[in-house]
């Protein structure tokens, strides 16, 4: 992209640093590329990138800043610096349009394609919906993923809780015959399933971190950028879900807890 006044483009696009997050300019002598971009060919800001334009030979570009872009690929120069590199002025082929709040768009669309000037238009909205929409797929993954790792985890917690009980059994009659109550031997039992739950959130929290980012840069494509940050209220959410499971197992046990038989189980032969 070369824009014809470098110093108005922040008026219809945001170059943010996707090393510091600060504002990025155009700038003579340099230019700036997208993050996607300089991830794939594994450069900086300060490096040397070769480009290769159509019906000219290649010529080197110093990086003056990497900007963040979340889809396709973008390399920003001053029109200065396309015209002393390969020594004709530039096209200006695109135009960028800021309507006004409420602005009839089919109007004004048919008003620009009236002009033999134009050729096509494309609105901001339309092009991000039509992005959105292809990559709609994943929110229904990402409840699959949800999904099976509740049920996972519900699981795992119940086996754990019911192989402890019946592997003391005779244990847990024998608090039963001395007097405790249902309530005080559940608890019992809860202790130690409540431990176990707050060491794997713990290790959720920080494997889970690396497990998104795992799943965030193989699910991506060349074209895409997708972002790696994980929210606070994702960890807070992952921990309550995994509280939650753990207090339905407790309760499905208590229940079962009550049905020990003290005679019965004092009986067996271990």
């Amino acid at each position: 992209i070369v824009p014809k006044t470098p110093e108005n483009m922040g008026d219809y696009i945001d170059l943010v640093s996707a090393e510091n997050g600060s504002n990025l300019e155009v700038k003579r002598g340099s230019v700036i590329i997208t993050q996607k971009l300089a991830k794939l060919l594994d450069l900086k800001t300060g490096d040397t990138i070769t480009i290769k334009l159509s019906g000219h030979e290649e010529k080197e570009f110093k990086i003056g800043g990497v900007s963040k872009n979340y889809a396709l690929h973008y390399i920003y120069i001053t029109p200065d610096d396309f015209e002393s590199v390969y020594g004709e002025k530039p096209v200006y082929n695109l135009s960028f349009i800021d309507l006004k709040k409420d602005t009839d768009e089919n109007s004004f669309k048919e008003q620009l394609i009236s002009n033999d000037e134009f050729y096509g238009i494309s609105f901001k909205n339309d092009s991000s919906r039509g992005f959105l929409n292809s990559v709609d797929s994943l929110d229904a993954i990402v409840i699959l993923l949800i999904v099976c790792a509740g049920g996972l985890a519900f699981v795992v917690l119940y086996n754990l809780a019911n192989i402890n009980i019946t592997e003391r059994v005779r244990e847990i009659a024998t608090i039963k015959v001395l007097g405790f109550y249902d309530g005080e031997t559940s608890a019992y039992i809860y202790r130690e399933n409540l431990i176990s739950t707050l060491v794997g959130i713990i290790v959720g929290l920080v494997a889970g971190k690396i497990l998104h980012y795992f799943v965030v840069i193989t699910s991506e494509v060349d074209l895409v950028l997708f972002n790696r940050q994980l929210v606070w209220w994702a960890y807070v959410l992952g921990a309550l879900l995994t509280l939650a499971f753990a207090f339905i197992v407790n309760l499905v046990l208590h229940f079962k807890l009550k049905k020990i038989d003290m005679v019965e189980s004092l009986k067996s032969v271990e």
